[in-house]
């Protein structure tokens, strides 16, 4: 059911900017009354009157520039979207402190899991992140030392034995084995 909105619109738009080319109106005033009188005439929202201007003010432009020279934002000033390596470049050093350096090559929960595991490892006792470190012995000849284990919990329903979280560390199994009674759901064991 079309009740005539957007060409009730389109037609204020159009009579009210030549008050606004005139200087009468503001380009603030000329947009507040734009979507006020619309709002009054169909019972609408802000929201939806700010949508149906936005469409006059396209349509016009598109037809015609010079009539709504001076209008919306200038194209310099538009912002956008930051690039999404950026914000998780931001996010993991936020995250993580200054000190660890996000390579942008890999992705942040991978970066993130691994530095975890080189504290987990840290705090068990290995000398540094958990890829294997290689120690002088005395006779001079190159010894891989093993790094402790990270030990990865296995979470199962208790009923039927179905699998529901693989990988998970102590905490976060019993994180979520707690989850589950307080939820009150399946009952859940880890391994």
């Amino acid at each position: 059911m079309d009740k005539g909105i957007r060409p009730y619109c389109n037609a204020k738009f159009v009579e009210l900017n030549n008050l606004r080319n005139r200087g009468e109106l503001t380009n603030t005033q000329f947009r507040k009354n734009v979507m006020a009188d619309v709002m009054d005439n169909f019972g609408i929202t802000l929201a939806s009157a700010a949508t149906h201007y936005n469409h006059a003010f396209k349509t016009v432009k598109e037809l015609n520039g010079e009539l709504v020279s001076g209008l919306g934002r200038a194209d310099d000033k538009k912002g956008g979207r930051k690039p999404k390596a950026k914000l998780v470049a931001e996010a993991v050093t936020a995250l993580l402190g200054s000190g660890s350096a996000y390579p942008l090559g890999i992705p942040a929960v991978e970066f993130i899991d691994q530095q975890y595991k080189d504290c987990i490892a840290a705090a068990a006792g290995a000398v540094g992140p958990t890829e294997a470190v290689v120690d002088q012995v005395p006779n001079g000849s190159d010894e891989v030392l093993g790094t402790p284990e990270v030990k990865t919990y296995t979470v199962t329903r208790v009923k039927d034995g179905t699998v529901v979280a693989t990988g998970l560390l102590l905490t976060d199994a019993e994180a979520l084995v707690a989850k589950a009674v307080s939820a009150k759901k399946a009952k859940l064991a880890f391994a």
